[in-house]
């Protein structure tokens, strides 16, 4: 009779939980998930248009001829996985960005890929590489094995701050895919340790992957590879340092980019700071939203231009 009672208390507990998540995930996809929520956008994001690299020096990789909608955003990935709604064209000069979810435009509709080809008025195709949740020597990587098929006359290497990340590698399970309401709890359970200092913030986040020295090595190391590439085959190879936007009037992260630019100078590659251009404008205005503090359309429209300007500059005296 015991044995009888407690398989019953087990089964019912088990069948509570079972009701309790069935109710909270209809709760999550009917009133949280709204198109803005960072998280949930992430987690569609990786199932959706990623995989991870038959090759761990890659990683990661975007998916092929795919589009949806990531943060209320048109996304389209073309037959090379690239964001641009156009394949490439074999007949017309080409810039290639390589670069993070910053180079994406996470969140952001008009890139500033977009906003550089319609400033070049069709003396290039810009094609944007970036792939988020990657490192540079990841994306460096990716180019040598995936994307170096076709001649790209600028190849331009779009740096963020977290870009010496080592980036741990983890397939999906089902729960991690399917389950919104796991990736809701789960952020506030993040958010909650953060804020008790139990976890590391953003800026300490950030800060710390310059201690990983190996990383830089390894990275630097294949930066320059890419570089006596482009010297070979009369690529111009730019570095553009793109800021962390959470607090541009107080920045804190003025030596790492000064650790970029030393390596840049002291290697003749050419470097540009997207920080020059924004750094007079409120940093809020530049968020996606108010939780994400990727690059919105303003920021895009911002470095757009002044690449293009500086760019143009540059050509001329080649």
């Amino acid at each position: 009779m015991k044995n009888k009672f407690y398989t019953f208390k087990f089964l019912s507990l088990i069948i509570s939980l079972i009701i309790s998540i069935f109710f909270l995930e209809v709760y999550v996809r009917a009133f949280v998930d709204d198109g803005l929520n960072l998280d949930l956008e992430m987690m569609k994001y990786a199932k959706n248009f990623k995989k991870i690299s038959k090759n761990k020096n890659i990683g990661l990789e975007h998916r092929k001829n795919i589009q949806g909608k990531l943060m209320n955003v048109d996304i389209f990935l073309n037959s090379q996985g690239f964001r641009n709604d156009k394949n490439i064209k074999l007949n017309k000069k080409k810039i290639l960005l390589l670069g993070d979810s910053m180079t994406f435009g996470w969140g952001s509709q008009n890139t500033f890929s977009d906003v550089m080809e319609k400033k070049f008025n069709g003396e290039f195709q810009v094609l944007n590489a970036g792939i988020g949740n990657t490192n540079t020597y990841m994306q460096i990587n990716n180019y040598f094995n995936n994307f170096n098929k076709q001649h790209y006359d600028i190849i331009i290497l779009n740096f963020f701050i977290n870009d010496f990340e080592n980036v741990k590698i983890q397939k999906l399970n089902f729960v991690q895919k399917n389950l919104y309401s796991y990736s809701y709890i789960k952020s506030l359970i993040i958010n909650y340790l953060i804020n008790i200092n139990v976890l590391e913030n953003w800026s300490d986040f950030y800060l710390n992957t310059f201690k990983n020295k190996n990383l830089i090595e390894k990275t630097f190391s294949k930066i320059n590879e890419l570089n006596n590439y482009c010297v070979e085959n009369k690529i111009l190879l730019i570095i553009n340092n793109i800021p962390e936007l959470t607090n541009l009037k107080n920045y804190k992260f003025e030596n790492q980019t000064k650790l970029i630019k030393d390596f840049s100078d002291k290697n003749n590659i050419f470097f540009l700071d997207s920080f020059v251009a924004l750094k007079n404008y409120d940093s809020k205005s530049l968020w996606v939203t108010e939780k994400d503090h990727h690059a919105n359309d303003k920021a895009h429209k911002i470095i757009g231009e002044f690449l293009y300007e500086k760019i143009k500059i540059k050509l001329d005296t080649l």
